[in-house]
């Protein structure tokens, strides 16, 4: 059975609220980070910031070429493993951990911008159309299923928080896959 996969402005909003949550905890310093070990001690709510950063920068890079036609280095089996993607994770949070708080709040605001807006900005006949390649999940072989695909986060056990990867990490597993109500 196939999740249902959201609209650009049901993603979009999503997206939005899930990072909208961890600028909220950056900002107050107050939160628990839940489902991603890490083998350097504890993470911190900027080492949270940087991985999901990544995953947001590499989310980017899928739809950016799928635009295109053409698939995402990070769609090929041999980086879909839990080695790949631990190993990917270990390095981003170490480089990342060499970053001003700064620095890191720039790249998170300007990455979570540039995907916000790329995924607006797909003409719906283009969301729905069917790629020339093909992707591991479940979801529709279409942009619209690809994005759905690569923004349900490994950490979430249910794979049922998609667009939530910082939620997921902050131990917000009660949040459903419905649109989120407000505006943040």
């Amino acid at each position: 059975m196939r999740d249902e996969v959201f609209d650009q402005d049901r993603a979009c909003q999503a997206l939005s609220h899930d990072r909208d949550r961890l600028v909220e905890a950056m900002d107050s310093g107050v939160a628990d980070i839940d489902r991603l070990t890490f083998p350097d001690g504890p993470l911190t709510l900027l080492d949270l910031a940087v991985h999901v950063t990544m995953w947001d920068e590499i989310n980017l890079g899928v739809v950016t070429l799928a635009l295109r036609g053409r698939p995402h280095w990070s769609l090929d089996p041999r980086w879909e493993t839990a080695e790949a993607g631990g190993a990917l994770n270990v390095g981003g949070v170490r480089a990342g951990r060499g970053l001003t708080e700064e620095l890191i709040r720039h790249r998170f605001h300007a990455v979570r911008q540039a995907h916000i807006d790329t995924i607006a900005e797909i003409p719906r006949s283009q969301w729905e159309q069917e790629l020339p390649f093909a992707h591991s999940g479940s979801q529709p072989r279409t942009l619209g299923g690809l994005c759905h695909y690569v923004n349900t986060p490994e950490a979430d056990p249910t794979r049922k928080l998609t667009y939530q990867h910082a939620a997921v990490h902050l131990g917000a597993t009660s949040l459903s896959r419905a649109a989120p109500t407000g505006t943040g």
